[in-house]
């Protein structure tokens, strides 16, 4: 089933730190400040920074990555059921991204969810509408490859 519902939401660990929180689809509210996406970010009229959403599915888990500076949230969803993962970030220049969860809000009656205070790290690429999630590290992540390592799409705005 699902490879046992991805192994428990990935080990209550890394997809339940953060359901992939590296899930990171975790709570996913951060503007991750890699160069690409410093220039793309723009400023609403009061002067804050719009959020960049990062989409992926994988194994019939729906992963979103909202950036904005300083803060990711990981949205980790099978069906109905989910996590939202709100993350401490700090980027490095070569693009290693160090994530920390301060929060975690259930969504319906998830199997499965990151603790507060799980740290992980992952490298995160930006080329154009796309980016690519590799070298994923932590505690209790390596069944949590699978789904949030690989390519996101940036979601579209809707006009």
């Amino acid at each position: 089933m699902i490879r046992s519902l991805v192994a428990g939401f990935v080990c209550a660990g890394f997809i339940c730190a953060g359901f992939v929180c590296a899930g990171f689809v975790f709570a996913g509210s951060g503007v991750a400040a890699t160069a690409q996406d410093k220039k793309e970010p723009s400023e609403d009229p009061k002067g804050q920074v719009a959020p960049v959403i990062w989409e992926r599915e994988a194994e019939g888990i729906d992963l979103q990555f909202e950036f904005t500076p300083e803060v990711l949230t990981v949205t980790a969803m099978l069906g109905e059921n989910g996590f939202a993962a709100r993350c401490k970030i700090t980027t490095s220049k070569d693009g290693l991204m160090k994530v920390k969860i301060v929060s975690v809000k259930e969504i319906g009656s998830p199997p499965a969810k990151p603790s507060v205070g799980d740290e992980f790290s992952f490298r995160w690429k930006v080329n154009g509408d796309t980016a690519e999630l590799s070298d994923l590290r932590g505690e209790n992540v390596e069944d949590a490859k699978s789904v949030v390592e690989g390519e996101y799409k940036k979601k579209k705005k809707k006009k």
